[in-house]
């Protein structure tokens, strides 16, 4: 990176200096540049926690006709990349754009993306799924005319939201057809999500999927990089209608492995839809 390398010829600058320019460069959002977004507040029945929802709508949205949906945790920060990528990529491939639908953070992101109650801030995944089955999903059917089928549905999380994106294969896989799990936190509680996955295979083995995996090889190996290889193996050899794919970025760790592979795990939906 050239700022990166710009930084560290600068001898005078201090480690502290480094670690806030750092910091105030990876925490820059993209703001969505077609500038076609909707925006609305969605609060949950079961437990009363309010989302922001930003949906970005293709340049030529027509309310009459039907499109699929990339429903993106962390929608905070990833966004306008997100949706500007979708524009960019599927015009590449000539392919239909896409309702990019960002979640905001309605409760802690380590509550909602975790699937078992470790501690009081964490354990609310089977919560924030049925939010999303029973309530975000059927407004976008309603209010923006998304496709109400399956594999018209795509959930793009990162490494606690990858978790969560493992989890919704794993638990309910008639919510979503396609997946783009990156760096999936599949260490937590002990792997109990691939327990979780193997508990529920008999029901999900014969369902059609696509699946992205995307990591950074420089992440943890036992903590990171060893579930994720194992999971990968598992979904390869059990799940006969699955379109699977998994990409790691070189050189790359956790945070810097994510934007790279949103792009790949968006190139892969859209080239194999």
């Amino acid at each position: 990176m050239k700022i990166m390398t710009a930084f560290f010829k600068k001898p005078q600058m201090t480690a502290a200096v480094l670690f806030l320019t750092l910091l105030l460069h990876s925490c820059t959002k993209e703001v969505f540049n077609s500038g076609i977004t909707k925006e609305f507040v969605l609060r949950a029945d079961l437990y009363g926690a309010s989302y922001s929802i930003k949906v970005g709508l293709p340049d030529s949205y027509n309310p009459a006709e039907k499109y699929a949906t990339i429903y993106v945790l962390d929608g905070k920060e990833i966004f306008g990349f997100v949706a500007n990528k979708c524009k960019e990529i599927s015009g590449t491939y000539n392919k239909k754009n896409v309702l990019v639908v960002s979640i905001g953070y309605g409760r802690d992101r380590s509550i909602d993306y975790t699937p078992t109650k470790m501690s009081s801030v964490t354990g609310g995944a089977p919560q924030f799924l049925q939010f999303i089955e029973t309530q975000l999903i059927p407004k976008m059917e309603q209010d923006f005319n998304a496709d109400t089928t399956r594999e018209s549905r795509v959930i793009l999380g990162h490494s606690y939201g990858g978790l969560f994106g493992a989890y919704a294969f794993a638990i309910n896989g008639k919510v979503f057809g396609n997946y783009i799990i990156l760096s999936p936190s599949l260490w937590f509680d002990k792997y109990v999500m691939l327990d979780m996955e193997e508990e529920n295979r008999i029901n999900n083995k014969y369902k059609k999927q696509l699946v992205f995996m995307g990591i950074g090889e420089n992440e943890e190996k036992d903590r990171m990089l060893a579930p994720f290889e194992t999971f990968y193996q598992v979904l390869q050899n059990n799940y006969s209608n699955i379109t699977l794919s998994k990409y790691s970025e070189s050189n790359a760790g956790h945070m810097p492995s994510r934007n790279p592979n949103i792009v790949k795990g968006l190139n892969f939906y859209f080239q194999n839809r």
